[in-house]
């Protein structure tokens, strides 16, 4: 019987592990179909322009081949960025104390530009 009640209370802990854990969402965001109908829109316009101008055919597959790698290169981003962690996206600024060095009276750089009150009192 014991057996019974620690199963119990193990499907118990179980479903509410499960509670807390947040459902999954759909695979495809919104965001990536706007992207590939806005890419798609893009190869679209490049051919229109091409067709319309009657270039010639080595001028269309350039534009088309430059309009394709920057949908590929807009892609691979894209894909890259969804694994970065959020937290990574903003560089976290480490603030280190650096050790107090007094300036040098022969050194002209460690000079400050503007000579000191307390010097220009003192002659």
């Amino acid at each position: 019987m014991r057996v019974l009640d620690q199963l119990g209370e193990l499907r118990r802990d179980v479903d509410a592990l499960r509670a807390e854990v947040p459902s999954r969402r759909s695979p495809i965001s919104v965001g990536a179909v706007v992207r590939v109908g806005f890419e798609a829109g893009i190869l679209i316009a490049v051919a229109v322009v091409a067709g319309a101008g009657h270039f010639r055919p080595v001028l269309t597959v350039a534009l088309m081949g430059a309009a394709f790698l920057a949908v590929v290169v807009s892609e691979w981003l894209a894909a890259r960025s969804a694994y970065v962690p959020r937290s990574f996206g903003f560089a976290q600024a480490v603030v280190v104390d650096a050790p107090a060095e007094s300036a040098l009276e022969s050194d002209l750089w460690e000079r400050p530009f503007f000579p000191s009150p307390e010097s220009a009192r003192s002659v």
